[in-house]
């Protein structure tokens, strides 16, 4: 992905506890930290847009979209984009984080949904 897809970095300290449920919680999902904590914060700040609990922008956004041709080659060769990654692109394209991971983790996993039989394109 392009550096833009990389984001910016923020440098957090949590509670002893919440850091260690935190990994906990990324260990069950086969996960890191930073990246379900990112996956985390991004959603919480998508929430209060849509709540108006953050003021707009007022400098408009003229910059193109993260690669989605990147992103979509990736999952095409079989490369796993990061949960960072996601987040940036989906920000970007306007749609929600979770559906890309959808689409990630049925490259991941295979679509176990497929009928018996049943080919690409039908």
């Amino acid at each position: 992905m392009s550096e833009r897809g990389k984001g910016k970095r923020l440098y957090l300290t949590l509670p002893n506890g919440i850091y260690e449920a935190l990994e906990r919680w990324a260990e069950s999902e086969d996960n890191k930290p930073a990246s379900l904590g990112a996956f985390i914060i991004e959603r919480e700040v998508r929430e209060a847009l849509e709540d108006g609990k953050i003021p707009e922008s007022k400098k408009k956004l003229t910059s193109t979209p993260t690669d989605l041709k990147a992103f979509l080659t990736q999952l095409a060769c079989g490369e796993l984009p990061t949960n960072g990654q996601l987040v940036t692109l989906a920000h970007d394209l306007g749609v929600e984080t979770e559906v890309l991971m959808e689409l990630r983790d049925r490259v991941r996993y295979g679509n176990s949904n497929k009928k018996e039989g049943q080919t690409n394109g039908t």
